[in-house]
């Protein structure tokens, strides 16, 4: 009876040793799981805090179906300096298969700003490896983990001369990981003098999780080049890419290793910079629309040159007349299919079946929020979105032990 009863008091932790269950099982848990699972035990909860552990669950994510980070923000039509005092995050997962009416985001985080922190309802979001850069109409940047609920107000950077010239704008910021420093930055293009004719334009850096040497922006290389209004830049594993007009479309690649500008080839033909060049499964990508419903999908392998290639098709079945089509992927669903966002859709486009599922973000889903107010206007922000655990306070996916 006493063996017995020894046998039913052991437990899997008591036959898989903890390394084995923490990286092998534990590792593709999802984040809210796995916050329950830090108060099993004192070596679970250290497991998991691991940068180790960071870097592999970041791996696996990037592997999972691919999902949507929802920014919704009420508006004030009269005001586009007004600000609010909350800002909420929301989830909408998109897994194979048909996207349902039903389907309803995750609301990740909210946070209502402390006294003066306010955030312009005006933003532009950015998004790398679960991190979520905010650029408001103001030269204040804001950086969140939805997940691990973190909240960072980066210091004040410099002013931007654009602001006070240019109304409902909002310039944006790039955020990416410098894999020659092991750590996250954030990015943005300003202007020292902004005006028809003469401009003076300027580049800075911010360092997330660096030393005390590294608590403030840091200047680059000018861009050789004024940087577009509103298109956000696109930040690979390499470079950071900016849209230029002046003296022609043209893009400006900011090189991560050796921190210098360089243009670089453009799209194909029929690319100007108002047409937005985004991140598609790690290239470059660039959609030249062919006719109101056909598109083609171009890609770019970072070579010192980009060379660019046609690798997708894309017709709509019984496109509607008259009607102006966009088509902006963010994530490739398995073999034959994209997933791309609009300003209230998100789409899934089956290449081979030339199909289309649209779901409707706006008229078919329900933001539960403690501080948004039913019946008042806002603005939805999409882009494209992982989890991970990546930690303001760390910000990097080496050992800092």
């Amino acid at each position: 009876m006493a063996r017995a009863e020894k046998r039913r008091k052991t437990t899997a932790t008591d036959i898989i040793p903890d390394d084995l269950l923490i990286y092998e099982v534990l590792v593709h848990l999802p984040a809210k799981s796995l916050a329950l699972c830090r108060c099993v035990c004192r070596s679970w909860r250290t497991g998991i805090a691991g940068a180790a552990f960071t870097r592999r669950h970041l791996e696996l994510s990037h592997k999972r179906p691919p999902s949507v980070l929802l920014i919704p923000r009420q508006i004030d039509y009269d005001d586009d300096q007004a600000t609010s005092g909350y800002i909420s995050f929301y989830r909408l997962s998109l897994p194979p298969g048909p996207v349902h009416g039903d389907t309803q985001p995750d609301c990740l985080f909210e946070r209502a700003c402390h006294a003066g922190e306010g955030i312009t309802w005006l933003i532009s979001p950015s998004h790398c490896d679960g991190l979520v850069a905010i650029a408001t109409r103001t030269d204040r940047v804001v950086v969140c983990n939805p997940v691990t609920r973190e909240f960072l107000v980066l210091p004040d950077a410099s002013h931007n001369a654009q602001l006070d010239h240019c109304e409902m704008v909002v310039p944006p910021v790039a955020l990416g990981f410098d894999r020659w420093r092991n750590r996250y930055i954030v990015a943005r293009c300003f202007y020292r003098t902004y005006g028809n004719i003469s401009f003076d334009v300027g580049h800075e850096v911010f360092t997330l999780g660096g030393d005390d040497s590294c608590r403030s922006w840091e200047p680059t290389q000018d861009p050789p080049h004024a940087v577009g209004g509103t298109e956000r830049p696109i930040c690979t594993r390499q470079a950071i890419y900016w849209h230029s007009d002046v003296p022609k479309p043209q893009l400006m690649r900011f090189g991560l290793q050796h921190r210098k500008f360089d243009v670089v080839p453009c799209p194909p033909p029929g690319w100007d910079s108002n047409i937005e060049v985004t991140e598609l499964d790690g290239k470059l990508c660039y959609v030249r629309a062919t006719a109101e419903a056909s598109f083609q999908v171009w890609l770019a392998d970072e070579t010192p040159e980009l060379q660019w290639s046609l690798r997708y098709r894309v017709d709509l079945l019984n496109p509607e007349p008259r009607v102006h089509y966009v088509l902006n992927p963010i994530a490739i669903d398995g073999d034959d299919a994209l997933v791309a966002i609009g300003a209230d859709t998100v789409c899934r486009y089956d290449v081979k079946g030339q199909g289309v599922e649209v779901l409707d973000m706006r008229s078919n889903m329900r933001y539960r929020s403690q501080y948004m107010c039913p019946g008042r206007n806002y603005e939805l922000y999409a882009v494209p979105y992982i989890e991970s655990l990546v930690t303001l306070i760390r910000a990097c996916t080496g050992d800092t032990n």
